[in-house]
């Protein structure tokens, strides 16, 4: 079927004005404050294996058929900041779950950010508001969704994180929240 194919993704993005632990609350309570910062992206995805020992852990939880990549992205900001940002991630996913001819999967990502220019829209950290950070830590939490009798085609929506991985890589309270609208294909 779709598994160890590449892929590439297309992405719309606009800014939120909320930390990762609060968007959820924003996105259920249908109260997203939105931000006039926009971005699109392309991205490239590589199938990677995963080892016995992480599978066998995963199916433990629940998590059947999961799933690997890596991916990369190219990003160009627009609106309150115009930057390029380029990422790379692990991306690591769950088997498709069917609903009668509509699949859905749930996927999180884990990886690096690199803004050539200012990141000038997000947050700077608490004793300095007005610096900025061009490396950063970079997530990625996506629900894909698609049709049975297209499986190589898909929607997905994202949040799309970067921050400074609670102090490890940059202060606390830097970084940025993008929700995104995206279409992937399988080659």
């Amino acid at each position: 079927m779709t598994r160890n194919r590449p892929e590439w993704t297309l992405y719309a993005g606009q800014g939120v004005d909320a930390n990762l632990t609060g968007l959820p609350k924003q996105i259920l309570g249908g109260n997203i404050k939105w931000e006039p910062s926009y971005f699109t992206a392309v991205g490239y995805a590589q199938p990677v294996s995963l080892p016995a020992w992480a599978t066998a852990g995963l199916g433990s939880m629940g998590i059947t058929e999961p799933t690997a990549v890596v991916e990369v992205l190219g990003v160009q900001h627009r609106g309150r900041q115009s930057n390029f940002e380029a990422d790379l991630a692990f991306v690591l996913r769950t088997g498709f779950a069917h609903f009668g001819p509509t699949r859905v999967r749930a996927g999180v990502g884990i990886g690096a950010s690199y803004a050539f220019g200012t990141p000038s829209y997000e947050d700077g950290p608490e004793f300095d508001r007005s610096r900025r950070y061009r490396f950063q830590n970079y997530n990625a939490i996506e629900l894909e969704a698609g049709l049975d009798q297209f499986p190589n085609t898909s929607l997905v929506t994202r949040v799309h994180h970067r921050s400074g991985f609670y102090g490890l890589v940059a202060p606390r309270q830097v970084g940025s929240n993008f929700l995104t609208v995206a279409v992937r294909h399988r080659f």
